[in-house]
């Protein structure tokens, strides 16, 4: 998939790192924070004053960056799954996606929504025990073949760090992957290395799910 991506852009972090946008593509550096990456690149594309859902005025002390897939649905940081929000709709939303929230705050009756709320809730729950993520498929692929160069985090991969263990958790009760890899489109993992670790420790012969992008570039 190509992600949404400014026509011009340039960032810099304190370690060094760099990326910016040419031609429609992004180039970053090795060991580049690819999430706060994409935060960035959110704000710029969408603004940072007024709320996705409330449409109230966001400040310094009520903004933050909701996925409208969630994490716990298998949603990533990327620009097409990112949002600006204040904290109060983000807090509220949960782990509902941004369609299920938006239809869910008009009810006015309290009952009535969190009714509303319980139903989805379970809704998705049938769908992760089915399919293990629930994102727009035109987004992924399962890949049972697959190969990667390396990783852009210098963090090492370790099966006592609360992520392997969620993620473990998350696999020995539905069978399934519950979290994409995500690769740039020269094969570096941006995001769901654990994922990898987690495959390879167990010796899984199972499909995973991929998300390429193909209009980013890991620079080497």
């Amino acid at each position: 998939m190509k992600i949404q991506l400014p026509k011009s852009f340039e960032y810099h972090d304190d370690h060094g790192n760099f990326a910016y946008v040419r031609d429609g593509i992004l180039y970053m550096s090795p060991y580049m924070d690819f999430e706060k990456l994409m935060y960035s690149m959110t704000y710029l594309l969408e603004g940072e004053d007024k709320c996705f859902y409330c449409h109230r005025p966001l400040h310094s002390g009520n903004r933050t960056i909701d996925h409208t897939f969630p994490r716990g649905l298998g949603g990533i940081s990327i620009t097409d799954n990112l949002k600006p929000c204040c904290n109060k709709c983000n807090l509220e939303k949960g782990d509902l996606t941004s369609k299920q929230y938006n239809q869910i705050s008009k009810l006015q009756d309290k009952k009535v929504k969190k009714e509303a709320i319980e139903k989805a809730q379970k809704s998705n729950l049938e769908g992760i025990k089915k399919y293990g993520i629930l994102i727009p498929k035109r987004w992924y692929e399962m890949k049972s073949q697959y190969s990667v160069i390396g990783t852009i985090t210098s963090d090492r991969p370790s099966k006592s760090s609360c992520k392997y263990k969620k993620l473990l958790k998350k696999y020995e009760t539905y069978k399934r992957i519950c979290r994409p890899v995500v690769v740039s489109e020269n094969r570096f993992v941006l995001d769901g290395f654990m994922v990898l670790f987690m495959v390879k420790n167990l010796e899984l012969k199972i499909e995973i799910p991929f998300i390429t992008l193909e209009n980013v570039v890991v620079m080497i």
